[in-house]
């Protein structure tokens, strides 16, 4: 095979490799109808590379159970991979939890915290955010700090 060849075949099997690695993480993110800082946080996600569909819902309560969201709950949750993600999380803490992959139900800001995604002004550094197990009665793990 002629050297330009090969140089042609690495360079295309290069750019798919960055374009499937580019692709869109699928969210769904339930979130009451009338909740503005949910609206916030979707496009917080869309802008960050997540494909997110947001369903409008009048049963949250039930959604957090069937979650095991229990006391560490916010206005959304998303499924993201196979994992919760409840409230305004960092997209830092979202992508470390994909790369990780840790046998977690997921993570979660819980409240609506002033200085996380969709909520206002971030500040780095200072929004704990929380591991969700499914012993709710567990004393909460911070997961990180972002």
């Amino acid at each position: 095979m002629r050297r330009s060849n090969l140089f042609k075949i690495c360079y295309a099997a290069l750019a798919l490799s960055a374009t499937v690695a580019q692709a869109a993480v699928p969210v769904t993110l339930y979130k009451s109808p009338t909740c503005g800082c949910c609206d916030a946080y979707v496009r917080y996600l869309q802008a960050n590379g997540f494909q997110v569909t947001a369903e409008n819902r009048n049963d949250m309560d039930q959604i957090k159970q069937t979650n095991h969201v229990g006391r560490l709950g916010s206005c959304h949750t998303a499924l993201i991979a196979g994992y919760v993600v409840e409230g305004h999380v960092p997209v830092t803490a979202i992508q470390k939890l994909l790369r990780q992959k840790p046998n977690v139900v997921g993570i979660s800001v819980p409240g609506m915290p002033a200085n996380s995604p969709g909520m206002g002004a971030m500040k780095p550094g200072m929004l704990p955010v929380y591991t969700l197990t499914r012993d709710q009665a567990a004393q909460p793990a911070v997961f990180s700090v972002e």
